[in-house]
């Protein structure tokens, strides 16, 4: 379908028409032919069609959902278009893009792309149920992660193992978030990671699927790296961005320069982090650092090095985030020198939490002075400092989340 990627390289051209109260920018869709197709360099076409009787029959649904895709965006302003006040018990917002009949009219347009197959792990998958957290919903590229971070709370989950890749293409994926009525298309934040790293060498290519799936429909998407991006995927990503009008806020997760190794034992380099932020600085994106968490101890010392040096290459802001500790994540701890593990048993007891009785609940962890002295000095640097990851993706989406007290309302006050 046009809306989608699709073989005939259908391309959406976004046009600003007029600022909504909120600054989100309302839009009229048109086509040409010609666009590149977005795919990682070096990775397979993850749509192959076997040559047997069922291919014409998926040649000839992909036409089908060009044509009724063109003709409901040339039929129905997608601007225009609102979805009931409340869904989910939680206010809808001013920023609705589609209406359930174009949301049926697009699943219609996959199904038909996908095939029976395609359909019933779409359905399967825990996407299509999954109730979104109000500031979006996580989209898993893969599972598992090797780098072994101190604080990560992956293995509470899963073993530091190499990751796994997500078994649904990008299509199943987007097939498979409408079939969900909780989540908004255009609407809800996007949140690719969550329990992986996304552009681990393993999952990078499937990453890059899903944002290529994902951008037309202009949801504001939000990833979280400790990765080197390299310049091709960084093109890619500023253009799926600049294409489909759709938002991309990039964190970059860099806590310590000085004390990196013992942290992050087999994560990339933070030299190679911040040349991330370069690289996708100069694509146009908006890139934040992020320091979460702010560790107790010579861990931290450094913070004002990490925010000049992320700063020098090019980030808006920084996310400063607290630390969660389970049973497993104070344990790796202990045994890192430069964590003051003291003072994380001296808050966990102010919480009448003694530390053989941690599980792998998340129990979080405070350093308020800290966070204090980061935030003041990112301002002085002009970074815009906020507390969560989702004000990073609103303040880059230029809209709230769907929390009620969202806190970018009142830091920007929309």
């Amino acid at each position: 379908g046009s809306l989608l990627s699709c073989p005939q390289h259908i391309r959406c051209q976004v046009q600003s028409m007029a600022s909504s109260t909120w600054d989100r920018r309302r839009t009229e869709i048109r086509y040409e032919s010609g666009c590149e197709n977005f795919t990682m360099p070096g990775a397979e076409d993850t749509e192959v069609f076997g040559k047997d009787a069922g291919s014409a029959q998926r040649a000839s649904g992909r036409e089908l959902g060009k044509q009724r895709t063109e003709e409901l965006l040339s039929s129905q302003g997608v601007g225009s278009c609102r979805r009931p006040s409340k869904v989910g018990g939680q206010p809808a917002g001013e920023h609705v893009m589609y209406s359930p009949a174009q949301v049926d009219s697009l699943i219609g347009d996959l199904e038909a792309r996908v095939g029976k197959g395609g359909v019933r792990r779409a359905k399967r998958d825990q996407h299509s149920r999954r109730r979104p957290i109000a500031c979006g919903m996580p989209v898993i590229s893969g599972k598992g992660c090797d780098y072994a971070c101190r604080y990560c709370y992956i293995q509470d989950w899963y073993p530091f193992v190499p990751p796994t890749p997500s078994a649904l293409t990008g299509e199943e994926m987007l097939l498979s978030l409408l079939y969900n009525r909780r989540w908004l298309p255009g609407r809800d934040f996007v949140i690719l990671g969550d329990v992986c790293e996304p552009f681990h060498k393993n999952l990078a290519a499937k990453t890059c699927e899903y944002i290529k799936a994902l951008a037309p429909l202009r949801s504001p998407l939000q990833f979280c790296t400790k990765c080197e991006i390299s310049v091709e995927v960084a093109h890619l990503l500023g253009c799926a961005s600049r294409e489909n009008g759709c938002p991309i806020s990039a964190l970059i997760t860099i806590t310590t320069l000085r004390h990196a190794r013992a942290i992050e034992p087999a994560a990339p380099s933070p030299e190679l982090r911040l040349e991330t932020i370069r690289r996708l600085a100069a694509e146009g994106l908006q890139p934040f650092l992020f320091m979460r968490p702010l560790l107790p101890g010579p861990a931290s010392e450094d913070y004002a090095d990490v925010l000049c040096a992320a700063c020098e290459a090019g980030a808006k802001g920084v996310v400063v985030g607290s630390l969660r500790v389970s049973e497993k994540i104070r344990h790796r701890l202990s045994s890192t020198k430069v964590v003051d593990i003291e003072a994380i048993d001296l808050q966990l007891k102010g919480k009448g939490i003694e530390c053989q009785q941690l599980t792998e609940q998340q129990v979080d962890i405070q350093d308020l002075s800290l966070r204090d002295a980061v935030t003041k000095k990112a301002q002085q640097l002009g970074l815009v400092a906020v507390r969560r990851a989702c004000c990073a993706n609103s303040w880059v989406a230029k809209m709230p989340c769907r929390r009620r007290n969202c806190l970018m309302r009142k830091e920007l006050g929309w």
